[in-house]
């Protein structure tokens, strides 16, 4: 990409993306166009199945951590049964609202007698789930749980990179980086290539799942979780 937009512009071919100063720009500017694209919706290609880390704090038994790596969690289950998200509000007002029972609920109103029904977050951090099974485990672990998530995504910038994007959008991504490398390096507009980026992002908008049932079910405005 960056040759193909070197040439474009009528500079000189290089063979590295660090061997001129302008090949190093082209460079930097193929990147942020990549983030652009990528910060512009939660993109299916970068969807995963993961798991939480368990603490393994007997005093918080119920609470585990999310990746640094992941920008959002679509559901969770834990020991293959799904588990609710609440809000945190609501997630308090379920615990205090339970009644102590030996053996069954303890002293802050988490079930400790099965696995849990709700989770949520109060810093979207932790998450805290409302009960375990003290029978079978002394914490919840986090090889028992499935959390399809939104990883974040990852640029490594050399040569051989290929990012993270379906082919079909790559012309969009080289359209993007082209058009700006020539308003930053050229002094002047590519119609062209703002054109062809623009219908591209209108494809991407549309057609971001090669399901087809995908776009229906998770296009929607309403997220929790992670954000």
């Amino acid at each position: 990409m960056t040759q193909n937009i070197l040439s474009a512009m009528d500079s000189d071919p290089v063979s590295s993306i660090d061997e001129t100063v302008e090949s190093v720009q082209v460079a930097d500017l193929v990147k942020e166009a990549f983030f652009e694209i990528i910060s512009q919706r939660d993109w299916p290609f970068l969807f995963q199945l993961v798991q939480l880390t368990g603490l393994g704090d007997t005093s918080n038994p119920t609470k585990m951590m999310m990746s640094d790596t992941w920008n959002k969690v679509k559901w969770i289950k834990y020991n293959k049964k799904d588990v609710e998200y609440i809000t945190p509000e609501e997630f308090k007002d379920v615990i205090d609202n339970r009644i102590v029972q030996a053996n069954v609920i303890d002293a802050n109103g988490y079930v400790i007698n099965a696995d849990p029904q709700y989770w949520t977050s109060y810093d979207d951090k932790y998450i805290t789930f409302d009960g375990y099974n003290s029978a079978v485990e002394s914490t919840l672990v986090g090889a028992k749980t499935s959390v399809y998530a939104v990883v974040q995504a990852s640029w490594t910038h050399v040569d051989t990179f290929v990012p993270n994007l379906p082919e079909k959008f790559f012309p969009t991504l080289l359209a993007e980086a082209k058009a700006q490398a020539f308003v930053n390096l050229k002094q002047q507009a590519n119609g062209r290539e703002e054109r062809r980026a623009q219908r591209g992002r209108n494809t991407m908008r549309n057609e971001a799942w090669r399901n087809e049932n995908g776009e229906a079910k998770y296009n929607g405005k309403v997220n929790y979780g992670r954000r």
